[in-house]
């Protein structure tokens, strides 16, 4: 995977493991990969830019280097007690200006991950915080290790999450009043019960196993059509905002051109020959649809 018409990575490694597999893995492990302006950017370079940009890649695996996933934002970085005074000043209106357009921009480095055409699967160990907890929830699939703590501390340094937590957290979990309790009280919550709550699919033992069952099932995905896959995310994330029958419209839709594709002759081969079937890489595909 390379990076083209851009700054080299410094806090956000690429890493192709073979077979369309790509870990992308944050780098940051002195400071437990807390989020800076460049970590948070970086992702959202990869996942809007450089794994769209590379037909070979047909899964990717979120990861964290270190102790543990990630510690969420970089307070001493971002400078939470003079948000905006640097371009703004004392006055309000620039200083939230300010705000809007940062935010605005960390908003789309994580729906990048969402809007990326290839599925991701999060493979979170030990510690997943604050920033780190909104940016899984943009994943397609989440695991964690037994020992993985989740907290969303928002509310303890004065704020409301806005970059994922209290959006999309209520999309993708079914206890309205577990999510309610966790967000407004910031205590933590273990792997087993992530589990419970739907956070997460899978709970391994340890980081090997985790990263061994991540890797196993997106090697699974890989080998599916990349058309069929990325029709399904892109159909899922579909539906998730909007109504049944808008969303049966649009799946019409999208299948009216999909299913020409040579993929559907390739598996009904194999399907009758009892083979395992081959499909070429995608070019130039888009991210999943925005609508």
């Amino acid at each position: 995977v390379h990076c083209h018409r851009m700054e080299p990575l410094e806090h956000v490694k690429v890493i192709p493991l073979g077979g369309g597999v790509v870990e992308v893995r944050m780098d940051r492990p002195e400071k437990r990969n807390a989020m800076n302006k460049r970590l948070w950017s970086e992702l959202g370079t990869v996942f809007s830019s450089v794994i769209p940009q590379d037909p070979t890649a047909r899964c990717v695996i979120l990861t964290g280097s270190g102790k543990l996933f990630s510690s969420g934002i970089d307070v001493s970085a971002m400078g939470f007690g003079a948000i905006g005074d640097e371009s703004g000043g004392k006055d309000p209106a620039l200083r939230g200006m300010r705000v809007l357009q940062e935010g605005a921009e960390w908003q789309a480095a994580w729906k990048a991950v969402n809007n990326c055409r290839v599925p991701v699967i999060a493979a979170v160990h030990t510690g997943c915080y604050g920033a780190a907890l909104e940016l899984i929830a943009w994943a397609d699939v989440r695991m964690c290790t037994a020992d993985t703590v989740f907290r969303a501390p928002e509310v303890d340094v004065g704020l409301a999450a806005d970059i994922g937590g209290n959006q999309m957290l209520p999309k993708i979990v079914g206890n309205d009043s577990l999510l309610r309790e966790l967000m407004l009280s910031a205590r933590p919550m273990h792997a087993a019960e992530a589990l419970q709550f739907g956070l997460v699919s899978r709970v391994l033992q340890d980081k090997e196993a985790l990263m061994a069952a991540a890797l196993e099932l997106a090697t699974t995905i890989a080998k599916k059509s990349p058309v069929a896959v990325m029709g399904v995310k892109t159909l899922l994330n579909y539906t998730r905002d909007h109504t049944v029958d808008d969303s049966l419209r649009f799946g019409l839709t999208w299948n009216a051109t999909m299913l020409q594709s040579s993929d559907v002759k390739a598996a009904g081969i194999a399907f009758a020959m009892k083979q395992e079937p081959t499909f070429d890489n995608l070019r130039g595909a888009p991210s999943t649809s925005k609508l």
